[in-house]
């Protein structure tokens, strides 16, 4: 029912005042419990609550800290399975947005000589993590392709929800130029939104688009922002989205990982 109250509130272009009320609601919600957690944690740089509550739809420091923890944990675990002798190590974390992953990466990966690189294309983002996330670097890019990094730069390449809000011609895009950047043998690994996210279909043609094995986009939002919703059957993952993949794999991310959308593994091939 959220969904289609979202879907009407931005036919009638109300969602720019629901965005905000909603943000200032779950600001002053959070206000004493990210007191507290900073105070706890009194040397972790947060980002401004605005970059937060774009890139999250939260405004919740000991979210954004253990949910981070959690998913980078289980991303750094892939590339330390799949990667077992590369070093120095390097990953990009595209689609990086304010730290909430790549912050850990460093620890999470240390002994391999990580070398951690992150690109967004929003320049408040970048910014704020050149300014406070030191020994990462950091690059800007735009909505569509390319990356300001030569072929076969990365022994990894990372993404937590970033295809889940592009189009379908951004999907082909950015998954070639993923593909460029990659050594050959390297790891790419990409979360979508799978059938746990079948709620987010409030049409009947949504649906049976999705049950056919059809990605499905929700393009009546801004694309790249959090409202913009795709929607990636399984099978479209595996014939489609990462067909140029090898052994593409979806991942079981264990209860600790916290993780609703799926998670993907392949491999750039050696060819």
């Amino acid at each position: 029912m959220k969904y289609h109250i979202l879907s009407a509130t931005r036919s009638l272009g109300l969602l720019p005042m629901f965005d905000r009320m909603a943000f200032l609601r779950k600001r002053a919600r959070a206000a004493r419990s990210n007191r507290a957690f900073l105070a706890r944690h009194p040397g972790f740089a947060v980002p401004p609550e605005d970059l937060a509550f774009d890139a999250y739809n939260k405004v919740d420091w000991a979210d954004y800290h253990d949910v981070g923890l959690a998913h980078a944990a289980l991303f750094a675990r892939l590339v330390r399975t799949h990667l077992p002798d590369a070093q120095p190590l390097r990953v990009l974390e595209w689609g990086c947005g304010p730290g909430r992953l790549i912050r850990h990466m460093p620890a999470l990966l240390a002994g391999r000589s990580p070398q951690i690189s992150g690109a967004d294309y929003n320049p408040a983002t970048i910014d704020w993590c050149r300014a406070h996330l030191p020994g990462i670097d950091f690059a800007l890019n735009g909505l569509a392709p390319p990356l300001p990094f030569p072929d076969n730069s990365f022994d990894a390449v990372y993404n937590f929800s970033v295809f889940t809000h592009l189009s379908a011609a951004m999907h082909r895009d950015w998954t070639a130029e993923l593909h460029r950047i990659l050594r050959r043998g390297g790891l790419m690994i990409a979360t979508t939104h799978g059938d746990h996210y079948r709620y987010l279909l409030t049409q009947k043609r949504e649906i049976d688009a999705y049950d056919r094995g059809e990605l499905v986009t929700q393009k009546r939002f801004e694309e790249g922002k959090k409202w913009y919703f795709a929607i990636h059957p399984p099978v479209w993952v595996r014939n489609s989205l990462l067909a140029a993949f090898d052994r593409v794999e979806q991942v079981a991310p264990g209860p600790d990982a916290g993780m609703t959308q799926d998670v993907w593994t392949g491999f750039k091939p050696h060819g």
